[in-house]
């Protein structure tokens, strides 16, 4: 349990999201079958708003990609 926290503290800090937002995002992502483009696409439109972020279409179209490809579990270590 302890790692998790450090974990979700680590994430919160780098982007500004509260730890209770992190949770949120994680049991709705346990809910969402990722290889279902409309859940992917609502992910991620719900994780740019979390983070006062805005995505265009080529954008989001692009990270449907990457997680279409699994390219994304190559570059989570980066992320963190």
């Amino acid at each position: 349990m302890k790692d998790k926290d450090l974990l979700v503290d680590r994430v919160s800090k780098k982007t500004n999201v509260k730890k209770e937002d992190i949770f949120k995002l994680a049991n709705d992502l346990q809910k969402k079958d990722l290889n279902n483009e409309k859940d992917m696409r609502d992910f991620i439109q719900t994780v740019a708003k979390v983070t006062n972020q805005s995505l265009d279409q080529r954008k989001i179209d692009k990270l449907i990609k990457i997680m279409q490809n699994k390219d994304v579990l190559n570059d989570v270590d980066k992320m963190i």
